[in-house]
């Protein structure tokens, strides 16, 4: 038996699933100020139905995360970059960095060690963090600088944390990478006390099955590994929510799906029957990471959005103040919009009036105020959709393929789930002009994603032939590659036995491997080709299981 738990900002679901149905699901109110206390209301539902030593495997899915970046709340990092010569990326990142001066080059080779006394002079300047990124250009072929800086900042200055930029991304990209490590750093705190309070409520109960939190590209990691790079969990409820739409509702046409919760609404795009990725990592908060993801957006509008006036303007969102006043909140919500326009039947209509008339102008009935809150809500929802698909239509293209057939999307269809959308998805629907399907148990079904998402891992080999050795990041591997004329077909061989190799590890069963990516450049001096540096990315392929088996 499967159990699957979607903590969000105002609800956590659970559901139980056994051969591939749903058996049984809860929905509880996420308790920010003890989230051990919610997690544990909603696996002791589960578990007064099911019994608590049946489960196989728990995976979890979480927009506490996502929603502490749409919020503001993280917190304030001291970022390390080792640049070398090249592009000055300063101003494409989150926060001002400290640049250190030792960097290696595109072979792994050291040029220029990282100076202590620069670490120290840095540590000064970001004297309020707790938690660090390091960073350095070429680091995922040789992790020595940024290694050493980091002993240096430990010593420091006793952190709660450091990432290290290799540690998150086995890819080339500095940028991207730089941006991962930042955003890591940024969300431990959060992402770590939510896994405590997971853990603690598990063990409270005796409930000792394997856990795993979904990743942002629909794959699973096992929480303790999650631990130390949470940003892989960055956008985990936006993917479960994608999971359970594949696994409750196929889309068979070129579709949009809006997952509206209680703080944040998430959108994704569908092609051909599958969720489109981001092509080179997905964006948070606007910046490049390396992120693997299916192509999201978060837009910062939920059904516990706070509405107010502000110096006469009406204001919906980012922020949550709890819940709606329709079910006994302080202050007037989304929800309580839909109450009094008649579009749900929740809470008290009387006290969802009240919150009306907070935000009413002059001469203005409730009806009249509920239509033009719900109007600005729908308002920001169609820019999140146009935003993603201005992006999309304005990816590089670079395959023939891609410039004969197109690479844009034209939706023919809306999918809807979350707690917000029996509201608010035929309200968009309408003004875009799209039928819309709201699924069958679409309530609970970033849970049902979360419970059915297929087991994955992931590993980077990089070989370079003229040095006689191959590198895997993930398994901190140096070792001497086979002799012969070494291409990359043998890379890729290699990489699955490596591949496998790490899931034993972490006890996940092999399912289908999929190279991600690969290239190939030669190594030149002088006038002649001396070898070959060989790049390639597996991993065991992400998707929902079928009949509580490892299927398609």
């Amino acid at each position: 038996m499967l159990l699957g738990l979607d903590v969000g900002g105002t609800f956590t679901d659970g559901v139980a699933v056994l051969a591939g149905k749903v058996i049984n699901t809860v929905k509880t109110p996420t308790t920010h100020g003890n989230l051990l206390e919610g997690i544990l209301v909603a696996v002791d539902q589960i578990v007064k139905e099911v019994g608590n030593r049946q489960f196989t495997r728990i995976t979890l899915s979480t927009t506490i995360v996502t929603n502490a970046l749409v919020e503001g709340k993280v917190d304030p990092v001291g970022l390390f970059i080792m640049p070398g010569p090249g592009m000055d990326i300063q101003s494409v990142l989150p926060i001002e960095p400290y640049v250190l001066s030792g960097y290696v080059d595109h072979r792994g080779r050291i040029v220029s060690k990282p100076r202590r006394d620069e670490v120290v002079n840095a540590c000064r300047q970001f004297d309020e963090c707790k938690v660090f990124a390091i960073s350095g250009k070429f680091s995922v072929r040789n992790p020595d600088c940024e290694q050493l800086a980091r002993q240096w900042v430990k010593e420091e200055m006793n952190p709660d944390h450091i990432t290290i930029g290799s540690g998150v991304a086995g890819t080339l990209n500095f940028l991207r990478r730089t941006n991962s490590a930042y955003y890591n750093a940024a969300v431990w705190r959060h992402f770590n006390a939510f896994a405590t309070a997971v853990e603690q409520a598990f063990k409270a109960r005796e409930i000792h099955a394997p856990i795993y939190i979904l990743k942002a590209d629909g794959g699973t990691l096992p929480l303790e590994i999650a631990k130390n790079n949470p940003v892989e969990a960055i956008f985990t409820g936006p993917a479960a929510s994608v999971l359970g739409i594949m696994a409750m509702n196929p889309v068979s046409v070129p579709a949009l799906s809006l997952d509206i919760g209680g703080t944040t609404t998430d959108i994704a795009l569908w092609q051909n029957g599958v969720p489109l990725f981001a092509e080179g990592g997905a964006c948070v908060a606007g910046f490049a990471t390396a992120l693997r993801s299916f192509r999201l957006n978060s837009v910062g509008i939920g059904g516990d959005s706070f509405v107010r006036q502000e110096e006469g303007v009406l204001k919906i969102g980012p922020m949550r103040r709890g819940s709606a006043m329709a079910v006994g909140g302080d202050y007037p919500t989304v929800t309580d919009a839909m109450v009094v326009a008649g579009l749900i039947d929740f809470g008290h209509y009387e006290f969802a009036t009240q919150a009306m008339r907070l935000v009413a102008a002059s001469e203005e009935t409730l009806q009249q105020t509920a239509d033009r809150v719900l109007s600005g809500v729908v308002d920001q929802i169609c820019q999140g959709i146009e935003d993603m698909f201005t992006q999309q239509a304005s990816q590089p293209v670079y395959r023939v393929e891609d410039m004969i057939k197109g690479t844009s999307i034209v939706a023919e269809k809306i999918v809807g789930v979350g707690g917000a959308a029996a509201g608010l998805v035929p309200l968009v629907a309408k003004r875009m002009g799209l039928p819309y399907k709201l699924p069958k148990q679409g309530m609970v079904a970033n849970a049902i994603g979360a419970a059915l998402a297929r087991s994955t891992v992931e590993i980077n080999l990089r070989a370079d032939t003229v040095a006689g050795y191959y590198t895997v990041i993930e398994l901190g591997i140096k070792s001497k590659l086979p002799k012969g004329n070494f291409t990359l077909v043998d890379a890729q061989a290699l990489g699955e036995k490596h591949l496998e190799e790490l899931a034993m590890l972490r006890g996940i069963s092999l399912g289908v491997i999929e190279m991600i990516y690969s290239e190939e450049f030669n190594v030149i001096e002088g006038f002649s080709t001396m070898g070959k540096i060989l790049s390639c990315r597996l991993q065991i392929k992400p998707g929902v299981i079928v009949n509580n088996k490892e299927g398609s």
